[in-house]
């Protein structure tokens, strides 16, 4: 049913060409010399074709809600029906009296709206308001209530079916007043369209100019011939008015054609885009889209950002950003399904043509939905590493402080207590043995409680790492334990997570080995690389390791029986 409907809508204005042409041909062929195509079966060919040429480009334009190509037919047979106004009219002479002049307003309203169906500004909403009330009301309707062509000496004339009282006077100077403002609006008109177009990106001038230049020419000529006809006070069908009524078709063949290479590039596009569809089909790898479009649209320095759930923009890396404001870039957002989902980064007035925009949503949805999940997964692994590496840092932190705690506080407080046993002893236990031997005992227990709370500490996080760095806390990693075996490190220092998680993926390795292990770094182009030698028994050792060190970019394999840590140290 929605299908017929179009057809229907579709074929109305070529139904209505069809209607008023044979009926143009019939006027004109009754009274040839009073026509505004004259004698000449040329010029009323040329007329036709114009007709037919810009009503075929309506419809091929056809689109619901979309008042350009209703304009454009409107205008193109109003055109036709400016030769009406001749006495072989017979029953549409009234017709032609009220519509003579009401084709250019038509034809500019056409034009300014534009293929793209914009926005009309004030200024040209007051111009067309203008032009209006000039061809229509001031030329058409106030005219025709003036003019009686019995009383001016046309008997062979058509009944005026709008006269209400036979005014010459009043007629010639309302035809003088319309005709001035007719030549007047019709300058303003081109004026404005020039402004429209210096003013435009170059993406929209490229789109509107073949319409609007020959649209201007055309409504141009009807002001120009407006002028030449101000002294009698209305337009006639001299040789000159002949003359401009052929370069009136001449111009609205332009109009036509202007619409045509519109569609033509509006195909072109969807076939680049096609044919970049496939491409990417062939090669899906992630980021291929920037790069493809880039070629395609002429602009190596686009980019692709995308919208998340949550209204955030990420790069196609998957880094927050924001839209460029200014600066030389344009953002342009496509959507999909009436949702934002793409917003292309690119020069200024590269995507101008909503057409462009249009076709690169309709055509492309597939590959830019792919590229978009890539981005977003990007962004949600981005957020785990951040994630996890928030859990470390903290983890590090809780570690630090407890160092701190036991070394500043219980032991220190088992240190007094073993002084304050010594102490005792020296006083009140030299002359007795047996109380003087059970406080030695005591003395030595808390002194080793000392001793096992200072390792704990240590293996919480040792003060000599956030000091001294990841060498001097191997180092003496491998006093306290001499299955440690260090053999070449890195003297610098490096950021705090990845000195912490080597050292803490050394003493893992230290605690399930049971044999020596040994340990080398070096760092080298920004990464820091560390191999734990112990055996197989590593293996275990992965999965833990493993988070550990992915908390900070870095990852974990097993080789020949030795643990590789690699990891970002920025140095």
């Amino acid at each position: 049913m929605i299908g017929d409907r179009a057809v229907l809508r579709r074929a109305l204005p070529a139904a209505a060409l069809l209607a008023v042409g044979a009926a143009t041909v019939a006027i004109v062929r009754s009274e040839p010399d009073l026509s505004l195509a004259g004698d000449s079966g040329t010029a009323l060919a040329a007329e036709l074709v114009a007709s037919a040429l810009v009503v075929a480009a309506a419809v091929a334009t056809w689109r619901a809600g979309v008042m350009f190509p209703v304009l454009l037919a409107a205008a193109a047979l109003a055109w036709l029906v400016a030769e009406w106004n001749t006495p072989g009219a017979g029953p549409a002479f009234t017709a032609g009296l009220v519509l003579y002049g009401a084709w250019p307003p038509v034809l500019a309203a056409a034009a300014l709206r534009g293929l793209d169906d914009r926005t009309l500004d004030r200024p040209a909403a007051v111009l067309l308001a203008v032009s209006f009330a000039t061809g229509v009301g001031l030329l058409g309707l106030a005219s025709a209530a003036v003019f009686d062509p019995a009383g001016q000496g046309c008997a062979q004339c058509p009944a005026n079916l709008l006269l209400v009282t036979d005014a010459p006077g009043l007629g010639h100077a309302l035809g003088e007043v319309g005709l001035a403002l007719t030549a007047s609006w019709t300058a303003l008109f081109a004026v404005l369209a020039a402004a429209w177009l210096v003013g435009a990106s170059p993406a929209r001038r490229r789109m509107a100019a073949p319409v609007l230049v020959p649209a201007v020419a055309a409504v141009a000529l009807f002001g120009a011939d407006a002028v030449h006809g101000l002294e009698r006070g209305f337009l006639s069908n001299d040789p000159t008015d002949h003359a401009f009524r052929l370069a009136e078709a001449a111009a609205l063949a332009l109009v036509a054609a202007g619409v045509a290479l519109a569609r033509w590039r509006t195909r072109r596009t969807r076939a680049k885009l096609a044919r970049l569809v496939l491409e990417i089909g062939t090669v899906p790898a992630p980021g291929e889209l920037r790069g493809r479009l880039a070629e395609s649209l002429g602009d190596p320095s686009l980019e692709l950002l995308y919208r998340l759930e949550g209204g955030e923009w990420i790069d196609a890396e998957g880094r927050e950003t924001a839209l460029p404001i200014g600066g030389g870039r344009e953002a342009t957002r496509v959507r999909a399904s009436g949702e934002e989902v793409l917003s292309v980064v690119h020069r200024p007035g590269l995507l101008d043509d909503p057409t462009l925009v249009a076709e690169l949503a309709t055509t492309a949805s597939l590959a830019l939905e792919h590229e978009r999940l890539h981005a977003s997964r990007r962004a949600r692994l981005k957020e785990l590493r951040a994630s996890r590496a928030r859990i470390v840092a903290a983890a590090d932190a809780e570690r630090r402080a407890l160092e701190r705690d036991l070394h500043d506080g219980a032991q220190q407080r088992l240190v007094a207590v073993a002084l304050a046993i010594r102490l005792v002893r020296h006083r009140i236990a030299a002359d007795d043995p047996a109380l003087d031997a059970g406080l030695a005992a005591a003395e030595a227990g808390v002194r080793a409680a000392v001793v096992e709370l200072r390792d704990v500490a240590h293996g919480l996080f040792p003060t000599v790492l956030a000091d001294e760095g990841l060498r001097a806390a191997l180092e003496e990693l491998s006093e306290h334990t001499p299955r440690l075996v260090p053999g070449a490190l890195p003297a610098g220092r490096f950021p705090g997570d990845v000195e912490s998680a080597a050292y803490f993926a050394t003493v893992e390795s230290l605690r399930l080995a049971e044999r020596e292990v040994t340990v080398d770094a070096i760092a080298q182009n920004g990464r820091l690389r560390l191999v734990i030698g112990a055996g197989t028994a590593l293996d275990a050792a992965v999965t833990q390791i493993g988070d550990r060190v992915g908390a900070v970019g870095g990852t974990v394999a097993v080789q020949n029986g030795e643990l590789r840590l690699e990891m970002p140290c920025a140095s």
